[in-house]
């Protein structure tokens, strides 16, 4: 058995942990990269990336079906074909590995392939060897959650899980979800636009629970426009044998299992999640924490800013996680974007807040675009005006968020949002618009004087 010694070690290569790896090698740092699949994670080979490359292809194909409000003739038939599309992701997500073995080879990061064990202290065993750094990052992410208690399991043929939905051969004819969170409604949109029957069942009172109840709420009014049978507020005890196949999406759980967490002291939670501080410390010395196996938000663009703070801390700096702006996108058709306090969240923590709202309809580009459904919504403190979330329904969401990130993070006001200049015409009119609202009168709809 040998030993070899780095800076850091980081188990784990989906998005916190190749962040973190290049991060610290970019630093000086000498780093070893544990991976017991290929780099890239979940979120490159079955989840962000594969995902958004089949919902692109059908909402192209949504577009062409419409192709005579535009004034084209489009002659024959157009059919989405399912092995075209998973051709188009295999080499999407190939080209995207590709590029990320790149990196690592290139910032100078020795990747180990195989299952990695704490063995004490900062040392690792990874098959016949011990690796020791000064400092360990954990960053193993999730796994699909199984079938709720009294259902049938998953087994990869009639009941699924969102990674044997990514392989089906031939779409399902009719297809139950379990889970309308954003898994289950986004292969809702996909399997939906296949032109296959789709119902989506939650058990909560609404689609996305998480989210403002405005985006639950259109959503799910899109959704039956476009033929998805919505159903919540159900207690789901079996499946009914004229479904097909039905897609098990009620969430991740963490891969601890195995790890060694608590042998090496660092604390598990009930759930199984790694227990850290702000600094993404865990509660054994060296050893930090990072993506979803600490329970925080199940993000890959989360799990990549705590691998910035983490890495910084294990080279001696000092950084802290701020969770105060963080935006999160669900990919249907139409998607959702927010981001901060919704206006449910503000209020239940006793701010007075005023809203600010403004629909796409108004919008000139929407118009001209075929995309008039949706709206921009600014949840603003009602003595301060400054910014503290905001919400987006309809086409390019996940874009226009960033801009209210923004200005939730520089902590700016309704008033600054608003004087800023957008381009004309664009969707991000709306959002000036709205937060012209807040206080005040937008331009392009009507509102009486406040």
């Amino acid at each position: 058995m040998s030993e070899q010694a780095f800076d850091l070690i980081v188990i784990g290569a989906g998005p916190g942990g190749y962040t973190a790896a290049i991060r610290a090698a970019q630093r000086g740092a000498r780093v070893a990269l544990m991976a017991d699949a290929a780099p890239g994670g979940t979120c490159l080979h079955l989840g962000c990336i594969p995902t958004k490359t089949l919902l692109t292809c059908t909402e192209l194909f949504a577009k062409v079906q419409r192709a005579a409000e535009f004034g084209l003739d489009v002659p024959g038939e157009t059919r989405l074909q399912l092995d075209g599309m998973s051709r188009r992701r295999r080499k999407v997500v190939s080209s995207m590995a590709k590029g990320l073995e790149f990196l690592l080879r290139k910032n100078g990061v020795t990747v180990i392939e195989g299952r990695a064990t704490l063995a004490g202290g900062t040392r690792v065993q990874v098959g016949e060897q011990t690796l020791e750094a000064r400092h360990i990052i954990l960053a193993t992410g999730s796994r699909p959650a199984p079938s709720p208690a009294g259902l049938p399991p998953v087994d990869g043929e009639r009941v699924l899980n969102s990674n044997h939905a990514l392989r089906l051969a031939e779409p399902p004819k009719k297809l139950l979800v379990v889970g309308g969170g954003y898994i289950g409604c986004e292969f809702a949109s996909v399997f939906r636009a296949l032109g296959n029957e789709v119902t989506v069942m939650e058990a909560m009172d609404r689609l996305l629970p998480g989210m403002d109840a405005e985006l639950s709420e259109a959503l799910a009014k899109s959704f039956r426009k476009a033929g998805i049978e919505v159903q919540t507020g159900v207690k789901i005890e079996g499946f009914d044998a004229s479904f097909d196949r039905v897609l098990v999406a009620v969430g991740r759980v963490p891969e601890t299992g195995g790890l060694g967490c608590e042998a090496a002291g660092a604390k598990l939670s009930v759930r199984g999640h790694v227990e850290v501080n702000e600094r993404m410390e865990t509660t054994a010395p060296g050893i930090y924490a990072i993506g979803d196996i600490v329970g925080r938000l199940a993000l890959a663009h989360v799990a990549s800013a705590q691998a910035r703070v983490a890495v910084e801390n294990a080279l001696g700096g000092n950084a802290t996680m701020d969770y105060a702006a963080v935006p999160a996108v669900v990919f249907t058709h139409p998607e959702v974007a927010s981001v901060g306090l919704t206006e449910a969240e503000a209020q239940a923590q006793g701010r007075a807040v005023r809203i600010g709202r403004f629909p796409f309809a108004a919008l000139g580009r929407a118009q001209a675009s075929g995309e008039a459904e949706g709206f921009v919504k600014l949840v603003a403190d009602a003595d301060t005006h400054r910014l503290v979330g905001g919400q987006v329904f309809g086409h390019g969401a996940g874009e226009l968020i960033a801009t209210i990130t923004v200005a939730v993070t520089l902590g700016a006001t309704a008033e600054q949002l608003a004087h800023a200049i957008y381009a004309h015409p664009t969707f991000a009119e709306a959002i000036g618009e709205a937060a012209e609202s807040v206080f005040g009168s937008p331009v392009h709809i009507y509102r009486p004087a406040r």
